[in-house]
């Protein structure tokens, strides 16, 4: 299965938790991968608002159970305009 922002999105949970990119999987539960605690899951946030240039709603988070939700939110905030909501 592909998505446009897999990339990025492994390449941004690889770095926030030291673990193999291409072990990281759309359907992967986001509780599930190695190493994730509530500092490692903030630090996955703070680097897809640096990635996108766009804050995220905490709200927006509540719906998130899996890397691919990470990824469409990704995909929603780099499709927003800079400043927009």
């Amino acid at each position: 299965m592909s998505h446009p922002q897999l990339a990025a999105i492994q390449r941004i949970i690889s770095e926030s938790l030291l673990i193999p990119a291409q072990s990281i999987h759309l359907e992967d539960p986001i509780a599930g991968l190695r190493n994730i605690d509530s500092l490692s899951f903030e630090m996955i946030i703070v680097a897809m608002e640096t990635e996108s240039g766009q804050a995220i709603d905490p709200v927006s988070l509540m719906p998130v159970k899996t890397v691919g939700d990470l990824a469409d939110l990704l995909g929603q905030l780099k499709a927003t305009p800079q400043g927009g909501a």
